[in-house]
C-alpha cells in the first residue's frame, strides 16, 4: 500500500513482519512467565507501588508499604495497574507490562532498521535485541529499566528515521520523538529527555554543525514547537500535582539544602534522585569501578557479541568521511552507544541495568552486517564464529547439568532436586542437539543452514530463562505468604524481622501491608520521614514495645525473617515463637503470647 512507504524500500510485508516478530517474542517473553518466582528486591518492590495504587486510589503519590516512594515517576505504576485492574494480582499480569515493553523495543527497533537499510536489516536487527542476554533478561524481571529504555530508544530512533523522511512522515516523527521523550521522563525523570538530546547534540558535532543544519527543513520549526509543547502537555502535569500534594514543611533548609529532613517532593526528586545518587556515592550506595559499564556493555550482547567485530569493521572500514557522506546513521548509532556508557561511568550510582538504551543501537550495527552477510555469505571468513558458536552451544549442554549438581551439593535444591534434574536434562538436549545439527551444517558448507540452527538455538537456549530461575534466583516469599493465609483470623498481624529487601514479595502475596521490626529501610527513609507520626508505629525497634504489640493483637502474630533476624529477635527481643513455615533461608514464625 502506497501509504505504508517508508524510506529506503517499499512497505511490502510490514504488517506480517510486525505480526511475525510479535507472535515470535510473545512467546519467548510472555509464554513461561507464571514459572519463575516473583525475584525480591526489585520485583516485589515495583509489584507491590501499583497494588497499592489500586487498592489506594492514589496515582500522584507512589506508596511502598503505605509510604510514599518518590524515587522514580509513576508511568511504569501506572501501566501495572492497569494490568493489575484488568487481570488481578498474579506473576503474568505483574510482568505483563514490562515484556510488552520490551517486544515494543524489538518492534521500534526493526521498524527503524528497516526504514533505514531495508526488510531483512530490520528483521535481523530484530532478533540479535530480542535475543540478546541482557536486553531479554531485563525483559523478564520486573523493573523500570525496560520501560524507560524502549522510550529512549523510541526517541532517537524517531529522530534518525525523521532526517530521512519528508512531508507528514517527517512531522509524525519529530512529535513521536517529543512524545517518546515526555513518556521517558514519565518512567525514570531527566535522562528520558537529557540521552537523546545529548546524543543528537554530539551527532551534530560530529557531522558539523553546517552539514547538520542543511539536514533540517524550515517545516521542522513547527514540528519541533507543538513538539515541545506535546513534551509539556504529558510531562508536566504529574510533577506538578506530586509537588502540590507534598509540599515541604516548615522546617526544611531550603530547596538545594543536602539534609533531607522536612523535605517535599521537588526536594527529593530534583537533589536527591537526580543530583546526589549521581555525584555522591554514599547516597546511591551503588558505587563500582568507572570501567564496569565498559565491561558489562559487550558481555550484555552476549551471543551476538561475537559478530561485533566484525560488524563494527565493516562500519568503520572505509574511513570517517566516506562513513559521514554515506552512512551517518551509523554515526548517529556510534554515538548513541558512546555517550550512554560514558554517561552511567560517570555517574556514582552503578547497576547493570543503566545502559539497557545502548542495545538497540548495537542490535542494528550487528542487523545490517548479518543481512549483508545472509546475502553473500561467501564474501565472508566465518570459520572463527562459526566455531565460537560451536563453544558457545557445547557449554550450554553442559551447564544445566553442573548448574545442578553444584546446587544440589550446596544443598539449595532440598525437595525440589528431581524437578530441576528434568529441567536441566531437557535443557542439555536441547541444546546438545541443536549443536550437533550446527556442527554437521558446518561440516557440509550450507552457511545458512548452520545460521538458522544457531538463531533457532539461541531462541531455545532463552526459552529455559524461566524455568532455571526458579532454582538459581533469590528466594521468594510468596510460599510463606500462602502458609501465613491458610488459617487467618480476623485480626491476625504480619511482620518482616530487620531484611525487608529479601521480603518484598511478602506484602504482595499477603494482599495487605507489614508491620516492621527495626529501622526504616533506606530506601523508604524519606517516605517515613514526611508522615512519622502515621508511621512511626509501623516500625518496632524494642524490646517492650515488641511484646506489647504481640500480646495486644487480637489475632496471631507472623512474621518473615532470614536466620539471622531469628538470633536477632531471640537475643535482641526476647521473643519466644514457633516456626510456621521455611523456605530455603527465608523463615515464617508465629510469635508466642504471654
Amino acid at each position: 500500500m502506497k501509504s505504508l512507504k517508508i524510506a529506503g524500500g517499499k512497505g511490502e510485508g510490514l504488517f506480517i513482519d510486525i505480526l511475525v516478530l510479535t507472535a515470535l517474542f510473545a512467546v519467548l517473553y510472555l509464554a513461561l512467565s507464571f514459572m519463575r518466582p516473583l525475584a525480591s528486591p526489585d520485583e516485589g518492590r515495583y509489584s507491590q507501588i501499583p497494588i497499592e495504587m489500586v487498592k489506594s486510589g492514589d496515582y500522584v503519590s507512589p506508596r511502598l508499604n503505605e509510604m510514599v516512594y518518590f524515587y522514580k515517576p509513576p508511568l511504569f505504576y501506572w501501566m501495572q495497574a492497569a494490568s493489575i485492574k484488568a487481570f488481578g494480582v498474579n506473576r503474568v499480569s505483574l510482568r505483563l507490562p514490562n515484556s510488552l515493553m520490551a517486544i515494543l523495543g524489538i518492534l521500534a527497533t526493526y521498524c527503524a532498521a528497516r526504514a533505514i537499510y531495508g526488510r531483512k536489516a530490520g528483521l535481523f536487527s530484530a532478533f540479535v535485541l530480542g535475543t540478546s542476554v541482557l536486553y531479554f533478561a531485563l525483559g523478564e524481571i520486573v523493573t523500570l529499566d525496560m520501560t524507560v529504555s524502549v522510550f529512549i530508544g523510541a526517541a532517537m530512533f524517531s529522530f534518525i528515521v525523521a532526517l530521512k523522511r519528508s512531508g507528514l512522515w517527517r512531522g509524525v516523527l519529530i512529535l513521536s520523538f517529543f512524545a517518546m521523550c515526555a513518556l521517558a521522563v514519565m518512567t525514570k525523570g531527566i535522562i528520558g529527555v537529557l540521552i537523546p538530546c545529548a546524543v543528537i547534540f554530539l551527532f551534530a558535532a560530529a557531522l558539523g554543525f553546517l552539514p547538520f543544519f542543511k539536514m533540517l527543513k524550515v517545516s521542522d520549526i513547527w514540528w519541533c514547537a507543538g513538539g515541545a509543547v506535546l513534551f509539556l502537555a504529558i510531562a508536566v502535569p504529574w510533577h506538578v500535582m506530586a509537588a502540590l500534594a507534598n509540599p515541604p514543611f516548615e522546617t526544611a533548609e531550603g530547596l538545594f539544602s543536602a539534609n533531607p529532613e522536612g523535605q517535599g517532593f521537588l526536594w527529593y526528586y530534583i537533589v536527591h534522585e537526580h543530583i546526589l545518587r549521581y555525584v555522591d556515592p554514599d547516597t546511591s550506595m551503588r558505587a563500582a569501578p568507572w570501567w564496569t559499564f565498559v565491561v558489562l556493555a559487550p558481555v550484555g550482547l552476549i551471543p551476538w557479541v561475537v559478530l561485533l567485530p566484525q560488524s563494527v569493521w565493516d562500519v568503520v572500514c572505509d574511513g570517517y568521511g566516506k562513513l559521514r557522506s554515506r552512512n551517518p546513521e551509523m554515526i548517529f548509532l556510534g554515538i548513541w552507544i558512546l555517550f550512554v556508557i560514558a554517561f552511567f561511568s560517570v555517574s556514582s550510582s552503578k547497576l547493570p541495568a543503566y545502559i539497557l538504551p545502548i542495545y538497540p543501537a548495537f542490535a542494528v550495527i550487528v542487523g545490517v552486517w548479518v543481512a549483508k552477510f545472509w546475502d553473500n555469505p561467501g564474501e565472508y571468513r566465518m570459520k572463527a564464529a562459526k566455531a565460537a558458536y560451536i563453544f558457545l552451544g557445547c557449554s550450554a549442554s553442559i551447564a544445566p547439568v553442573v548448574l545442578y549438581a553444584v546446587l544440589k551439593h550446596k544443598g539449595k535444591l532440598m525437595e525440589r532436586a528431581p524437578e530441576m534434574l528434568s529441567v536441566a536434562v531437557a535443557m542439555s538436549v536441547a541444546m546438545a542437539v541443536c549443536t550437533a545439527v550446527s556442527a554437521l551444517l558446518w561440516l557440509k558448507r550450507s552457511d545458512r543452514g548452520f545460521w538458522t540452527v544457531v538463531f533457532a538455538g539461541i531462541y531455545v537456549l532463552l526459552m529455559f530463562f524461566n524455568p532455571i530461575g526458579t532454582f538459581v534466583q533469590r528466594e521468594s516469599a510468596q510460599a510463606l505468604a500462602e502458609k501465613a493465609l491458610e488459617n487467618r483470623m480476623d485480626g491476625d498481624a504480619y511482620m518482616v524481622a530487620y531484611n525487608y529487601n529479601e521480603f518484598q514479595d511478602f506484602p504482595v502475596w499477603l494482599g495487605r501491608t507489614v508491620y516492621m521490626v527495626g529501622n526504616p529501610p533506606e530506601e523508604q527513609k524519606f517516605g517515613f520521614m514526611r508522615e512519622r507520626e502515621k508511621n512511626s508505629g509501623r516500625f518496632i525497634t524494642e524490646k517492650t514495645k515488641l511484646r506489647e504489640f504481640v500480646d495486644g493483637t487480637p489475632g496471631n502474630v507472623y512474621i518473615a525473617t532470614d536466620a539471622r533476624g531469628i538470633e536477632r529477635l531471640k537475643s535482641e527481643m526476647g521473643l519466644d515463637f514457633s516456626e510456621v513455615a521455611r523456605s530455603r533461608n527465608l523463615h515464617l514464625l508465629k510469635a508466642t503470647k504471654k
